[in-house]
């Protein structure tokens, strides 16, 4: 093949593939989140909250409560440090 067919067929291959990106890269992305069934009455979330204690959140649907737990980090005693009522904080005024 001459060289003028190559880049022909190179230049083809660069346009579908800059199409084919751009199909991709612009389509709405879903959003995964946790599957129904009683897990579907709780909602956890944990992260660090001091240098040394991290926290777990657990949000009761069913309840429209939160929960809270910490623990030191290295250590598996997590202490319960109370709710907050999501009803009473949301309510319409």
């Amino acid at each position: 093949m001459r060289k003028r067919t190559w880049l022909s067929l190179l230049v083809c291959l660069n346009l579908v593939l800059l199409a084919a990106t751009i199909l991709v890269g612009t389509s709405p992305r879903t959003a995964h989140a946790q599957g129904t069934g009683l897990s579907g009455n709780y909602l956890v979330v944990s992260g660090e909250i001091q240098e040394e204690f991290d926290a777990l959140y657990m949000v009761d649907l069913r309840e429209r409560a939160l929960h809270a737990f910490y623990f030191r980090k290295g250590t598996r005693d997590m202490q319960y440090a109370g709710y907050r009522s999501l009803e009473l904080d949301f309510r319409n005024n």
